[in-house]
């Protein structure tokens, strides 16, 4: 074998042996992105199932600590946001892209959560504060039906935002579930929140959002000008 044919042999063998090695390494960290991509959906679907689980819990849902964790909640997902941007995406564009519609959903939907359980709460109090304010016996007291008026402003700016921040929750269990279909056949459907526990959810804060627009009602009724 002369000398030439030896080299050309060398180099196309370290070609062989460079290509492997780069194929290798490229699977190697395709592996390591999803391994990391799953880690981060498995997290965030352990604090969503427990926003979602909370629409069933009256003492969570009526609470400002229960607002407050969801809150955290909210937190937590955009800084996982953060940390998926700094990962290596394009080595599984598709799954990047489902994770992150994913994780800005959970982010977005427990935020109009804590919002509507806060302003919710808020409506409450302000609906019963304006029963009470019409149920006095001093009607004749001066200012007595613009304090009345002034409550029941109030009482529907704060139903207001309410149902804005009840009808964006409600919007995006649903996209949270179209979400979840694009995701699942890439990490597992057992790594996701149910469908089931998201539609239950919405549905309960639809039922919420009945019996607080009856409450509002009945004290707008009372009030002067009705």
């Amino acid at each position: 074998m002369g000398k030439p044919l030896k080299i050309v042999i060398g180099v196309v063998a370290l070609l062989v042996v460079v290509t492997g090695a780069s194929l290798y390494w490229g699977q190697h960290k395709k592996a390591q992105l999803r391994g990391d991509i799953a880690a981060l959906v498995s997290e965030a679907s352990a604090r969503l199932r427990a926003a979602f689980s909370m629409e069933a819990d009256q003492d969570a849902a009526n609470s400002p600590e229960g607002a407050a964790r969801l809150e955290q909640y909210s937190a937590r997902f955009d800084q996982q946001v953060e940390m998926l941007h700094a990962m290596d995406a394009q080595r599984d564009p598709a799954l990047a892209a489902a994770a992150e519609d994913f994780l800005t959903t959970a982010r977005q939907l427990t935020m109009y959560q804590a919002r509507m359980h806060r302003t919710r709460i808020a409506v409450a109090a302000d609906a019963a504060a304006l029963a009470e304010h019409i149920r006095t016996v001093s009607h004749r007291e001066r200012g007595w039906i613009g304090e009345a008026l002034q409550k029941k402003e109030v009482l529907e700016k704060k139903y207001f935002d309410y149902r804005l921040a009840s009808d964006a929750f409600s919007d995006l269990a649903r996209t949270y579930i179209v979400n979840r279909r694009k995701l699942a056949p890439l990490v597992g459907s057992a790594a996701l929140v149910d469908e089931a526990l998201a539609i239950d959810a919405r549905d309960r804060a639809r039922e919420a959002a009945k019996q607080t627009a009856a409450l509002v009602e009945q004290a707008k009724q009372l009030s002067p000008g009705r």
